[in-house]
């Protein structure tokens, strides 16, 4: 009898979650795929094929060694001014319990999970099904996503803890509870921990609850808003503590000024100059302040100052820096990534790469003409901070300059699927309209 019903339970669950499955069981395969090549590449180490380019491995090093939040190959271990702790933790204990290997194959298969959020949240903004199971199957075959599933950097962590943030989001609007209020807080907190890029969405966010009361219920709206503050803030408290200790000054981490500095003014001097980027870098700064330990949130003001003088002195130039910047940020597909990847020569996959570009370019037009129809015929809270959240993420991207890579999209991929689906489902009536 129990055998049964533990059957029937399971036929059940396959049958309420089939698309969840079949979504999990297709982006696991792809990123286990991608793992085993990018393994290969690196003639079998899988250390050389998972460590990224950030210092995130080294820093979660140190913390396994007990040498401090640092990323120094030798004492003093400085502390380090750029990172936040949320992934560099949940990273040490992976490896301190699993070794290399078994931490990067967790990462692969927990991020297996993204794409099912991506459609959930596409369905919500659509409030269709098919396009959330479309945007699921683009998620789950994204080139950068399945690099980025194995590979240590923030963003696996920070998409589960975003994307999920997002739906809690959605569904408090709708309720306005307590509980639900809570627990996105709590996600929106770890994730500033995770990426600090996005520390300012909590204030957004508390506009959208005070305008989701109303005026009648302004003080409850308050109420929730603080308590929203209030959650985030008691999650970012002890690493402000920490940084207030060991630089003096409160603040989650020095990465805008560094970007800035190391980033745009030398893009911004290259153009200027119609130089190399890199001579440009090599000329601005000195090796030391490009190394993540000199600019810290003490001196970052500073250094933040040089850099705006550099993008007033080049009006033009910045202006072809930011548009290079969102053109690439919309548009850039990640393939070109993954055949370097694979050790073959790009030029021979160069119709693959310019249809995979022409796709993304005609998903942004569309997702342009979708965004405004849903401004305009959905006014409400939510559809305010969708839109709000793709163009934060869009110009966010910009100070990385020649930096700016699909991996800045990923957060905000399933509203601009939504949004394409919904242009696409405008321009489709339009043409009948007129037949």
């Amino acid at each position: 009898m129990y055998t049964v019903l533990i059957m029937n339970s399971i036929k059940n669950f396959i049958r309420t979650y089939k698309a969840e499955l079949l979504l999990f069981t297709l982006s696991l395969t792809v990123h286990a795929i991608v793992f085993a090549i990018a393994v290969q590449v690196h003639g079998g180490s899988v250390i050389d094929a998972v460590r990224g380019a950030d210092g995130y491995f080294e820093l979660a090093q140190n913390v396994i060694a007990g040498n401090g939040f640092s990323m120094s190959a030798t004492t003093p271990y400085a502390p380090n001014p750029l990172r936040t702790p949320g992934y560099v933790y949940v990273l040490s204990v992976l490896i301190a319990t699993l070794g290399v290997t078994g931490a990067s194959i967790i990462q692969l298969i927990v991020a297996s999970a993204i794409p099912i959020f991506g459609m959930h949240i596409a369905r919500i903004i659509t409030e269709s099904r098919g396009i959330g199971v479309l945007t699921g199957v683009i998620l789950a075959l994204d080139p950068t996503l399945a690099l980025l599933s194995f590979e240590f950097f923030t963003d696996t962590l920070f998409l589960l803890l975003f994307l999920p943030w997002l739906l809690l989001t959605f569904r408090y609007l709708e309720r306005r509870d307590l509980a639900t209020l809570t627990m996105s807080a709590i996600l929106l907190g770890l994730a500033i921990l995770v990426r600090p890029v996005v520390q300012y969405i909590p204030f957004v966010v508390t506009l959208c609850i005070l305008w989701s009361f109303g005026r009648d219920t302004w003080r409850r709206g308050l109420l929730h808003s603080a308590l929203y503050l209030l959650v985030i803030g008691a999650i970012l408290a002890p690493w402000i503590v920490r940084n207030i200790h060991e630089f003096g000054v409160p603040g989650l981490s020095a990465q805008t000024p560094y970007v800035l500095f190391t980033n745009l003014a030398p893009a911004v001097l290259s153009v200027a100059h119609t130089s190399d980027f890199q001579f440009e870098r090599q000329n601005f700064m000195t090796e030391a302040e490009s190394d993540g330990n000199v600019i810290t949130l003490a001196n970052g003001g500073g250094y933040t100052g040089r850099a705006i003088e550099v993008v007033r002195a080049h009006p033009l130039a910045t202006t072809y820096i930011a548009v290079k910047s969102l053109f690439t940020f919309f548009t850039n597909d990640g393939f070109y990534t993954l055949i370097t990847l694979t050790g073959r020569a790009p030029a021979d996959f160069f119709l693959l790469l310019i249809m995979t570009r022409l796709v993304w370019i005609a998903i942004t037009c569309a997702a342009c003409i979708g965004a405004v129809i849903y401004l305009f015929a959905k006014r409400s809270p939510r559809t305010i901070l969708v839109v709000f959240l793709v163009v934060y993420f869009a110009l966010t991207s910009c100070i990385a300059a020649f930096g700016t890579n699909p991996r800045y999209r990923l957060p905000v991929d399933p509203i601009i699927i939504a949004f394409a689906a919904l242009g696409v489902l405008y321009i489709r009536e339009r043409v009948r309209a007129r037949r």
